[in-house]
């Protein structure tokens, strides 16, 4: 965790896609993953405001990543980051623009935020599972990227959520 706290991650959500940065948040998520419980939770402990913020910024990079290859995984990958980074925040609504983001990633690779959220729920504490259930619990206007001014840029291998 503490390679997230470098200042090299200043701006990262600016940085074009993909970017070096990313692999350090990969290495991240994980050894996350493949921790024990015990490990995860110091893990998690371990985060600061700005940690938590790089994970949120790599979520939402993420389902730009994801819809430019197809991949579920790495939507996967990005709603854990979220969940890690959902108790750290300053403010848990930092965790929206990201959510919205790879809650209409989902739709656009033919899944659902459900569906995801119920594959990495044993990943994650179980307050920033109910979290991320009340999320896709909203009603569709407000989860929408419009809902928070959000849009879909490029095509291809140069889609952008900004």
């Amino acid at each position: 965790m503490s390679r997230l706290k470098d200042s090299s991650f200043h701006g990262y959500l600016g940085h074009a896609l993909p970017h070096e940065r990313d692999a350090v948040v990969d290495a991240v998520i994980t050894s996350y993953i493949e921790a024990a419980g015990p490990a995860r939770q110091r893990a998690i402990d371990d985060l600061t405001t700005c940690s938590a913020s790089v994970l949120s910024v790599y979520g939402q990079r993420m389902a730009s990543a994801a819809v430019r290859t197809g991949s579920v995984d790495t939507l996967r990958r990005g709603l854990v980051a979220v969940g890690m980074a959902q108790a750290r925040l300053g403010d848990a609504r930092d965790n929206l623009y990201p959510l919205v983001a790879l809650n209409d990633a989902v739709s656009l690779l033919g899944t659902s935020l459900r569906s995801l959220i119920t594959e990495v729920s044993d990943s994650l504490p179980p307050s920033a599972t109910d979290e991320l259930r009340a999320f896709d619990q909203r009603q569709e206007q407000d989860k929408s990227l419009e809902s928070m001014g959000l849009r879909r840029l490029g095509s291809g291998q140069t889609f952008l959520y900004s």
